[in-house]
């Protein structure tokens, strides 16, 4: 029959087409299945590069900061073990400069004197660096008076301008004399400068002017030298670089002092720049932000305008030292010298306890690193004691080698009410015992 053989054919070809879309369904299926199976390989090895590249940045950063931790270690013990020697040399030298000694020994003793303060300068520039890099750099914002500290200034370099029969002022333009901010740094930043122009400069002027305005307060430093060659100023901020090395054959140093004090002045919030002077000389001007004065700290800065002689000549104070040191007992006693004390020395913390707890004292000297019982815990120890018998709070001073910044930050823990670092001079040390003798912990 013509119509069923039609019917037939139609659904043969339907049976053929359902095979062919079927076979071609199951094709696409596998090769959506392959390609799914393809991506989810790509997927785990991804992910496995991911976790093991996320493995290896976790053992370079652990490793980094265990670097960073040793270097700041090794830091710190270098630190310690130069300046316990250079305060017996530093101070033994200025014992001898002031024994009246024939001119031509004096001049011995001054050439020792001011060797070791070039080498200690040197080691603090290091330190300084190392802690700014590392991150490790505090600013110590408190009051002072930006007036004293030109006059300290213009006293430290006069004699430097006068020997070189150069002319040099130091000016002050400011409403108030007191500002907040880290003179510390800002006095290593104003010295640098100060040493630079005086070392270039041959005849003329060297000029400092300080200005507070708007918050901020700038150090203008000028003088009549040179100036910095064009060339030359791309490179001056930079670490260990001078202008070339001709500067560092004729004049020495480093190249850290300018690198240095511009990072002091971002860090107060301000920049250290070079300024071109038309007709010659150079001009360097370090602007910081200031901080508002509270009241409280008002008192504080009062307090540091008394005179530390007189305060250490009032009466026969008592004081306690802890120094495991024979030859630091010895430049202690040669420093303390002119006034009439009544010193006590022992050899460690353990000693420095056991006779705080049987005699009073006005003050305690307390070394850090000493055997037996080391200066913290002895601080911890006598803190200690007095709270549980209500015994009178005696300051203590830490004298300690140890001067990095996350040390210091530990002593105020351990019950320390103020920290001079070894090397240190009369004057330092005898400001920081008066400090706490006319303002008892």
């Amino acid at each position: 029959m013509p119509g069923e053989t039609v019917s037939r054919a139609r659904y043969e070809r339907a049976v053929k087409a359902r095979a062919e879309a079927e076979a071609l369904l199951e094709q696409k299926s596998r090769a959506l299945w392959e390609a799914n199976k393809a991506l989810r390989e790509q997927a785990e090895a991804l992910e496995e590069a991911v976790r093991s590249r996320t493995e290896e940045l976790e053992r370079a950063r652990a490793e980094a900061e265990a670097a960073n931790d040793a270097k700041s270690g090794f830091l710190a013990v270098i630190s310690h073990e130069i300046r316990t020697p250079m305060n017996a040399i530093l101070g033994m030298a200025a014992g001898l400069e002031e024994s009246g000694l024939p001119p031509d020994q004096q001049e011995m003793a001054q050439v020792i004197l001011s060797s070791g303060r070039v080498l200690l300068d040197l080691l603090n520039d290091v330190l300084d660096l190392s802690k700014i890099e590392a991150g490790r750099m505090e600013m110590e914002m408190r009051p002072f008076d930006l007036r004293a500290f030109a006059a300290e200034e213009r006293a430290l370099f006069s004699e430097m301008a006068a020997s070189r029969g150069l002319a040099f002022s130091v000016e002050v333009m400011a409403d108030k004399a007191l500002v907040v901010s880290d003179p510390t740094r800002l006095r290593q930043v104003l010295s640098n400068l100060l040493s630079n122009a005086f070392k270039f400069t041959r005849e003329g002027a060297v000029a400092v002017l300080l200005t507070v305005r708007d918050g901020q307060l700038q150090m203008r430093v000028t003088d009549s030298g040179p100036g910095v060659p064009e060339a030359h100023r791309p490179r001056l901020f930079q670490a260990f670089s001078q202008g070339d090395a001709s500067v560092t054959r004729t004049h020495g140093g480093t190249g850290l002092g300018l690198a240095i004090s511009r990072r002091f002045c971002r860090l107060l919030g301000g920049d250290l720049v070079y300024e071109h002077v038309p007709g010659g000389g150079a001009c360097f001007v370090a602007t910081v932000a200031l901080g508002a004065a509270p009241v409280a700290d008002r008192r504080i800065d009062r307090a540091e305008g008394f005179k530390a002689e007189q305060v250490l000549r009032a009466r026969r104070w008592r004081v306690l030292v802890a120094e495991d040191s024979e030859t630091n007992q010895k430049v202690l006693r040669l420093v303390l010298k002119p006034f009439d004390l009544d010193l006590r020395m022992v050899t460690d913390g353990a000693q420095a306890v056991a006779l705080r707890k049987t005699r009073a004292f006005d003050l305690v000297l307390m070394d850090v690193n000493m055997p037996v019982m080391d200066g913290l815990v002895a601080a911890a120890a006598i803190r200690a004691w007095e709270a549980g018998t209500g015994a009178p709070r005696v300051p203590i001073m830490a004298l300690t080698a140890n001067v990095m910044t996350h040390q210091v930050s530990d002593y105020a823990t351990q019950g320390i009410d103020a920290h001079v670092g070894k090397p240190f001079r009369r004057e330092e040390l005898v400001q920081g015992m008066a400090r706490l003798l006319k303002c008892p912990g």
